[in-house]
């Protein structure tokens, strides 16, 4: 087993910390990593970013401007960023679930 480095103490970590053990309330595992003032949540595939200010993830994509839409909540309301991220890991999972069948089969993704 790797020992993981000793996290940096930032605001930006600190945040995703309280974020990580919010989610962790709900069941949901998430592993925190921090460095050059950020830090990086992986929650499943996807990745919340926080900047010691706000929490950040990409929500989706808008196909008729071609570029991501990106979640946003302000890191002082930690309990409805976890609900938010939740909520988009349970889309992603849905959207998952109805591509399976096509990547079974072989077809390309």
């Amino acid at each position: 087993m790797a020992v993981l480095p000793r996290l940096p103490d930032t605001p930006a970590v600190r945040a995703a910390e309280r974020l990580r053990l919010a989610l962790e309330r709900r069941g949901i595992g998430a592993r925190v990593y921090g460095g050059y003032g950020l830090a990086l949540l992986t929650v499943g595939t996807m990745i919340v970013w926080c900047n010691g200010d706000r929490f950040w993830w990409c929500a989706g994509w808008d196909a008729r401007r071609r570029c991501p839409v990106i979640g946003s909540q302000d890191t002082r309301a930690i309990e409805q960023a976890a609900r938010r991220v939740e909520f988009h890991l349970a889309r992603l999972r849905e959207w998952r679930e109805r591509r399976a069948p096509g990547r079974a089969q072989g077809q390309a993704s």
